[in-house]
């Protein structure tokens, strides 16, 4: 009894950097058709001009949105790794539930490609104007992303883990919320060992 107590007050692991690199990570296909793009429409700038003022600048005009990308690139990519071996490490101190109902999730990152990453792909990233929009409209979806369930909204998890809302019995209790897991097919009255990871954002397996 005072295992699943503490299992659902300690109610985030996800904390510190962890909900901005998972941000960063949804955006990576983003980040690399920028950095990709950019490269190939300045192809003609790529050349040694020397350690001088006038190839800083031309650099950073042509390719500096591309650097800016691949840095996140690396960030998102390392930091969500690392978050999730960490939340994977913590499933164990877990409950055994009993799902009652579910229903799959995965189609959820189809809606987020069609709604933000095909409109700012084809920016100018080359007009510092243009770049500092993005970079403002990336903020604000930023906070959004952090209040709400949109950290599931993340093409390359989908790719390695499938989402589920679910319901649950908990003892003697019926709970509900979101459900990360490595499994691709749970069912009802299925057993699951589950870890609360946040507000009804739930990280397990199936028994």
């Amino acid at each position: 009894m005072n295992n699943r107590k503490g299992a659902h007050t300690k109610v985030n692991s996800m904390i510190g950097m962890a909900p901005l690199v998972l941000f960063l990570s949804s955006y990576v296909p983003l980040f690399a058709i920028i950095l990709v793009r950019q490269c190939l429409s300045n192809h003609e700038y790529l050349n040694w001009g020397g350690f001088n003022m006038d190839a800083w600048f031309c650099m950073m005009k042509y390719f500096g949105m591309s650097i800016f990308c691949f840095i996140l690139i690396i960030f998102g990519l390392i930091g969500t790794a690392l978050t999730l071996k960490h939340v994977e490490g913590k499933v164990e101190n877990g409950n055994i539930v009993r799902i009652t109902e579910i229903s799959s999730m995965n189609d959820e990152p189809l809606a987020y490609v069609a709604t933000y990453i095909i409109p700012i792909m084809f920016e100018d990233y080359s007009n510092i104007t243009d770049c500092i929009t993005i970079i403002g409209i990336f903020y604000v979806v930023y906070r959004l992303y952090i209040r709400s369930k949109l950290i599931l909204v993340n093409p390359l998890l989908s790719l390695k883990y499938s989402i589920y809302n679910i319901r649950f019995i908990d003892g003697e209790i019926s709970r509900q919320g979101i459900l990360i897991s490595k499994d691709c097919c749970i069912e009802e009255d299925d057993f699951a060992k589950i870890y609360n990871v946040g507000y009804q954002l739930y990280f397990g397996y199936k028994r």
